[in-house]
């Protein structure tokens, strides 16, 4: 029921190089060529039901929107007391279907996880990407933002520009010495 379009890039977590299917059924999903190889896959899911209709239910992809969805609906989840519990949400559009969260989002990068661009909004197109985890270290609610020379930016990282500590940057900051520069 699968015939290869192309392989990609992209290798599952255990090693295995994922390639891009047509299944009979007329979706496109990822598989690891081996898989489909060996026999082990014979379609997108749409063989065994509605549970797995897009074929990525062992992807990084599924694991980041089923923990996502978890953490904001789910009194039990060890991690809702910091999202769901603080009025962080999925909206109905990714809640209810992995396929649109995946289609909105896309595949996630090496080195990447979820991160909310304003973490005051919750999980909704236009307030997600793939990001590292000092770009996600640089998007804390606690992080200093200045406006510089340079633009609006962290204090670290304006630190780090002027080859400065982030502790001298913020008394220069303070004594209003720093090149200029204003709280944001």
């Amino acid at each position: 029921m699968l015939t290869l379009i192309k392989t990609t890039d992209w290798r599952t977590r255990d090693g295995h190089v994922v390639g891009k299917w047509q299944c009979s059924c007329g979706r496109v999903a990822l598989i690891a060529v081996s898989r489909v190889k060996s026999g082990q896959t014979k379609s997108c899911g749409c063989l065994i039901g509605k549970a797995q209709k897009h074929g990525m239910r062992k992807s990084r992809e599924y694991s980041c929107w089923q923990s996502m969805v978890r953490r904001c609906h789910s009194e039990s989840d060890k991690d809702y007391a910091r999202y769901g519990a603080r009025g962080i949400t999925v909206c109905d559009r990714w809640r209810t279907s992995f396929t649109n969260f995946f289609r909105d989002v896309g595949l996630r990068p090496a080195g990447c996880t979820l991160d909310r661009i304003d973490g005051r909004k919750g999980y909704a197109p236009g307030n997600v990407r793939w990001a590292t985890a000092s770009e996600q270290a640089l998007n804390r609610k606690d992080i200093t933002m200045i406006d510089s020379p340079i633009g609006r930016v962290p204090l670290v990282q304006y630190a780090r520009h002027l080859g400065i500590s982030k502790g001298a940057a913020h008394l220069r900051l303070r004594r209003g010495t720093l090149n200029g520069c204003t709280y944001a």
